[in-house]
């Protein structure tokens, strides 16, 4: 399957990467994104089935898992 990238982005990732090779980069960052997709229905699925989450409870989460202080 042919895949089209704008001239910079090759480029860009080889610099950032020390002449990494191209393929393994755009393949590994596809996953993640697949990964991202994933949890994003997961998300959805629950919002369904149980509501949203309060943003306070959110905040709080992320704070425990980030080790930050919570942002109201």
């Amino acid at each position: 399957m042919p895949v089209t990238l704008t001239a910079g982005t090759p480029r860009a990732v080889r610099e950032r990467n020390d002449k990494r090779d191209v393929p393994a980069y755009l393949e590994e960052a596809a996953q993640r994104q697949i990964e991202r997709d994933c949890l994003d229905e997961l998300i959805a699925d629950f919002d369904k089935v149980h509501g949203q989450a309060a943003p306070e409870a959110v905040a709080t989460k992320c704070a425990r898992l980030t080790g930050g202080a919570p942002t109201h």
